[in-house]
């Protein structure tokens, strides 16, 4: 019995510090002119998003979001650019339109969830 308990610790403990990460603050920028907001970047803005995320989607789990492959694979089925309410990258981050919710249970907050959409928006480009 105690040797489950200590493993139930050391599980919690794991679990506990493995979901910590960093979050930034993410709003679209208004230029004051009417104008679009900055450009999202995919290099600099969208892959550092799938950190947390590649722990399942390796491979294993569509779509891959690994640094080297993750464009392509979104770009197959998951993203629709230009037009994000479409696109099931969108909708899973949400948990809408019967899509489930991606990270499961822990919906991100709606500074990474808008920096996507924008991407999308902007045609989700390979910048």
């Amino acid at each position: 019995m105690k040797k489950i308990f200590h493993l139930a610790i050391i599980v919690s403990i794991g679990l506990f510090l493995n979901s910590c990460y960093y979050d930034s603050i993410y709003e679209p920028i208004d230029t004051g002119n009417g104008e679009d907001p900055i450009e999202v970047s995919y290099q600099n803005d969208i892959i550092p998003l799938w950190v947390q995320c590649v722990g399942c989607h390796n491979g294993n789990e569509p779509p891959n979001l690994e640094d080297d492959v993750s464009y392509d694979a979104l770009l197959n089925g998951f993203v629709v650019p230009g037009d994000a309410e479409s696109s099931i990258l969108y909708q899973s981050l949400l948990g809408t339109n019967g899509v489930s919710l991606m990270p499961p249970g822990v919906p991100w907050p709606d500074s990474k969830i808008n920096l996507v959409r924008d991407w999308i928006n902007q045609g989700a480009l390979n910048n």
